[in-house]
């Protein structure tokens, strides 16, 4: 039977197979110079500033505009796309069933009671 006072045979010390230096360089992070402090509230100022951390433009970094608008294109807006075809079809009687009307409520409930938990992070 085990015994937890006895000790464990043929035990031996874990190395580990990361180490601090190795995610330093596999990330790119061990050439961030320590000491950096972030931007002070008085380096944010609008008139005789030392830094323009507010600035759009001119664009300093234009690959970063780039995926800017790759990203814009990875979604819709409702303004984008006319839904007045399934307003048509929604409201007429003939559009459709009983059926069919209750399991678009239902889904539309679902994803509503979906988006509020991953919005609040639950």
């Amino acid at each position: 039977m085990l015994n937890w006072t006895e000790p464990t045979p043929g035990s031996t010390a874990i190395t580990p197979a990361i180490t601090p230096d190795t995610i330093a360089d596999s990330t790119g992070l061990g050439s961030i110079e320590r000491g950096a402090a972030r931007v002070s509230v008085d380096d944010k100022r609008m008139i005789n500033a030392r830094a323009d951390v507010n600035q759009l433009l001119p664009l300093k970094y234009h690959w970063a505009w780039e995926k800017y608008l790759a990203a814009c294109n990875n979604h819709w807006m409702p303004s984008e796309v006319s839904m007045q075809a399934d307003i048509a079809l929604w409201k007429s009687p003939q559009g459709l069933s009983d059926d069919e009307r209750h399991m678009v409520k239902h889904n539309l409930g679902f994803f509503a009671a979906s988006e509020s938990l991953v919005a609040n992070n639950i």
